[in-house]
């Protein structure tokens, strides 16, 4: 049975101290990759003891399956900004804007990260597959919400620009100019304007 009651001090610091190690995972992730993410870098960048982290997660790989949910958690707020933000730009430019919201950047660095770093493990890869398609509807149906055009063509658009921010980010990843990425893509947005229209 839940109870209506709001949470203790306690249970909200509990909460508190896990947001912060799930947070601090995508940080480490973003920033040294899968491989390098241990435990010992993750707790000292959440700024918790060993105990803390220990009492929420007893392994890396169970840190590493809660860390998909909270990760499509924090993109899924990163789009929710971008919509509310979003200025009156072209349907290609809306289009590029909403996609880099969840899948550039740290968010996006993260989430390949943890793709390929799970990929041979079957169910994180399944829960991953599916809380992120679940996602991808959710960022289909806000581009189709401010962008006017046939569902065909619009996703059309939109399949070639996820793939294109994700291959932007892979670019980002190995170290490559940060100007010529941006370049790519405000041409893709003039591109997308046309495919769109």
């Amino acid at each position: 049975m839940v109870s209506g009651l709001p949470p203790n001090k306690h249970q909200e610091k509990s909460l508190r101290t896990r947001a912060l190690l799930l947070d601090a995972a995508i940080d480490s992730l973003a920033e040294v990759g899968y491989a390098s993410a241990s435990i010992a870098d993750i707790t000292a960048r959440a700024g918790v003891t060993r105990g803390a982290q220990l009492h929420h997660f007893h392994t890396r790989q169970e840190l590493f399956a809660q860390t998909i949910d909270h990760l499509t958690q924090r993109q899924r707020e990163a789009l929710q900004r971008r919509v509310r933000g979003l200025a009156r730009v072209s349907a290609g430019e809306t289009l590029v804007e909403l996609v880099i919201a969840p899948f550039a950047g740290k968010l996006g660095k993260a989430s390949v990260e943890l793709y390929v770093g799970i990929a041979n493990e079957r169910e994180l890869r399944r829960e991953m597959l599916r809380v992120q398609h679940d996602l991808t509807v959710e960022l289909l149906d806000a581009c189709a919400a401010r962008i006017d055009v046939p569902r065909p063509r619009l996703e059309s658009a939109f399949w070639l620009t996820i793939n294109l921010v994700r291959g932007a980010t892979l670019d980002e990843m190995v170290g490559r100019d940060r100007v010529r990425r941006k370049q790519v893509l405000a041409d893709w947005a003039r591109l997308a304007d046309g495919l769109l229209s």
